[in-house]
């Protein structure tokens, strides 16, 4: 029975250590090129890290759709302190100007290394595609936590 008491006691220190951190916000800006080319990054919020985004994959649905198409993508982030994964959805919408598109959609990270190997979090997208200027620049907002 002093054997069921200790562990008894220890179990709620566990319980806290194991709990996940509470949720903060994040947000994400990147800039790429068009093409199958790496970009930047730079995150702030609830941690800061800047480096190299590239996609993983990119599939593309809505083919004859007049005014809109979407990208489905698995984009790796590599920073100083690791790299996270993210899956994201996004749609991108012909704007007044057919060579720029407006992007929005949502994210969830899927796996993490290092710092971020215990990083969860999801969110929204907005940017935009301009291929007047060879640039795709967006925006990812919301939240993330560790566990």
């Amino acid at each position: 029975s002093v054997v069921f008491a200790v562990i008894a006691m220890a179990l709620p220190a566990l319980a806290v250590s194991a709990s996940a951190s509470s949720q903060e916000p994040i947000t994400i800006t990147t800039s790429k090129p068009f093409g199958p080319v790496p970009g930047t990054f730079s995150v702030s919020g609830a941690f800061t890290d800047s480096g190299q985004m590239e996609n993983l994959s990119r599939i593309a649905s809505g083919f004859g759709a007049p005014t809109f198409a979407g990208s489905h993508l698995t984009i790796l982030f590599t920073g100083a302190n690791g790299t996270f994964t993210i899956k994201a959805q996004i749609l991108e919408t012909v704007t007044t100007n057919p060579l720029i598109l407006t992007n929005t959609g949502t994210w969830t990270v899927i796996n993490g290394t290092g710092a971020y190997a215990r990083l969860h979090g999801t969110g929204t997208i907005s940017g935009t595609a301009d291929d007047t200027i060879n640039l795709i620049t967006r925006t990812y907002r919301g939240s993330v936590h560790f566990d």
